[in-house]
């Protein structure tokens, strides 16, 4: 049985129809069973897991409901702490990509790549790997994440569920703000209503982080009309014509209306990894820098005039449907739409808009800084329902 949204698990608990032992117990087998499939655990804690589920406060805002934390988080991680507050209850640390990849569309046990349970040949996107995989898989509702080039929104995409970055610093960082300021910390998840609540909950300054954002209320479903600017792609590298299309026929049947607004960015690579290298203690050439700011300055200008037409851009999250698991490198422009927004700061969501040969296609929706709100409103809009992957909790292949 699949153990379902965490709003539904939070009304069991809370209910009494089903404890947190229980649900947590499903979840630690589903983990069992489908970890040798898929490969999306670096650290397994069914101990661990079992007793934080038995000091449960039924009345917690998130009680109940399994997550993984993405590896080599800290414990002491605000999102961690803060989610583990509100009753949620970790069961171990999922996957990344290995450490000096160039490409991070995927990720690695230490000895073996993770899966994607739509199709076992293909990557589940990085670097929040396991994590994406576990949610498509039912194992878990919600995983935790960081985006510092889409590595939320790519996993999501690939996998055919919900990656939110907020805008940056939406949820605090358990080292401060670093110089570059690229990452945002975040969640995956199955479904969009969860990832707002659990994003929500996670948001607002910290000790560890005092200039995080304040807290992000979840926001009121809003009836208002909604513009947007759709761009198939931003750079020089096109979008798959069928990615396009999906997306754009996914458009074409939202409660939403589509503006052709123009939108001319400066190719972000060169700001990003000069910005990377500062968040890693790199520093950087006065030079160098100087070029990153001009190109971050360049870019959000041409996003305020954009968003003074529209309320949000709509892109294909990814260029292209997942890529094999272990043909990484090769493909390392297939996230290519994100990484501008790391750049910039603004908020992005990732919703899955259909099927391609039997593969995901996600879109990204994007909003001007602060807008969240907007952002999460107009992916609910364009979202659509996917069938269970074929690996999946309860699914026939389950087992393999």
């Amino acid at each position: 049985m699949a153990i379902g949204p965490a709003a539904a698990i939070v009304a069991d608990v809370y209910s009494g129809a089903r404890t947190a032992v229980e649900v947590v117990e499903a979840a630690l087998d589903a983990a069992r069973r489908l970890d040798p499939v898929l490969h999306f655990l670096e650290e397994f804690d069914p101990g661990g897991a079992r007793a934080a589920a038995e000091r449960v406060d039924p009345g917690g805002a998130l009680a109940g409901v399994p997550f993984l934390i993405k590896g080599q988080t800290p414990v002491h991680a605000p999102i961690v702490t803060r989610l583990v507050a509100a009753g949620a209850v970790p069961i171990g640390r999922s996957t990344r990509a290995r450490p000096g990849a160039v490409s991070q569309t995927f990720g690695w046990t230490g000895s073996d790549y993770t899966r994607n349970p739509w199709d076992l040949t293909r990557s589940s996107g990085g670097s929040t790997a396991g994590g994406a995989a576990a949610v498509a898989a039912g194992v878990v509702p919600l995983a935790t994440g960081g985006d510092s080039g889409g590595s939320l929104r790519i996993p999501a995409a690939f996998c055919g569920v919900v990656g939110l970055k907020g805008t940056y610093g939406r949820v605090p960082r358990p080292g401060g703000r670093p110089l570059g300021g690229l990452t945002t910390i975040g969640l995956i998840g199955a479904d969009l209503d969860d990832v707002i609540l659990a994003t929500s909950i996670a948001s607002g300054p910290h000790r560890l982080d005092p200039a995080a954002l304040p807290h992000w209320p979840v926001p009121v479903e809003s009836e208002r009309p909604w513009r947007v600017a759709y761009h198939s792609t931003l750079g020089a590298c096109p979008a798959n014509p069928a990615v396009d299309q999906v997306v754009r026929d996914r458009l074409s049947a939202a409660d939403v209306t589509v503006v052709d607004v123009p939108l001319e960015l400066l190719p972000t690579e060169e700001a990003w990894l000069v910005l990377s290298g500062l968040d890693a203690g790199r520093g950087a050439e006065a030079a160098a820098s100087n070029r990153a700011r001009e190109i971050r300055d360049h870019n959000n200008t041409a996003l305020a005039d954009l968003f003074a037409e529209v309320d949000a851009l709509v892109t294909p999250t990814t260029l292209d449907v997942a890529h094999g698991y272990d043909q990484h490198e090769p493909n390392i422009v297939t996230g290519d739409p994100c990484w501008y927004f790391n750049v910039t700061g603004h908020p992005a969501v990732s919703v899955p808009v259909g099927l391609l040969d039997g593969l995901p296609v996600g879109a990204q929706i994007v909003a001007p800084h602060w807008a969240d709100d907007a952002a999460v409103a107009v992916a609910r809009r364009v979202q659509a329902g996917l069938p269970r992957p074929p690996v999946s909790v309860g699914a026939r292949r389950a087992s393999l």
